[in-house]
């Protein structure tokens, strides 16, 4: 398997690029990025069942996404993200999808994350909430 590397630099360019031609639009799409990213992690992190959740932070700290992350029952909270830029609004956008992707290949629910804290409007750490669609 081939992986490309991004500075941050130029990663905050992509964004301010798609943000530029797409406007807020482009969150959703950042989102539906991360998801796929997060299917391939799950999946890779499901061969070892019992480490779960250890191997998923291995592999987003290896490839670059987080400096560190911690799962817990229903959220994660990451320190370093890649995505991390000043903002009035979160800006964690792929790396939701990705943490959405590794809690719903968990617990085999559809779930709805949200960053509740993001270093980029002045948080401590990027938090994510996850919690089930629909009262499953």
């Amino acid at each position: 398997m081939k992986f490309v590397k991004l500075s941050q630099s130029e990663f905050e360019e992509i964004r301010k690029l798609y943000e530029g031609v797409m406007s807020q639009a482009c969150y959703g799409l950042f989102f539906r990025e991360g998801m796929i990213l997060g299917e391939e992690i799950s999946k890779i992190a499901l061969q070892e069942p019992e480490k779960y959740f250890e191997i998923c932070a291995n592999l987003l700290r290896a490839r670059g996404w987080v400096d560190n992350i911690v799962f817990e029952e229903s959220t994660a909270v990451a320190e370093g993200s890649v995505e991390s830029s000043q903002a009035d609004i979160p800006t964690c956008h792929r790396l939701r999808g990705i943490v959405r992707k590794v809690f719903e290949a968990n617990s085999h629910r559809r779930l709805h994350c949200e960053e509740i804290e993001c270093v980029s409007k002045g948080d401590k750490h990027c938090v994510f909430k996850t919690e089930p669609i629909g009262g499953e």
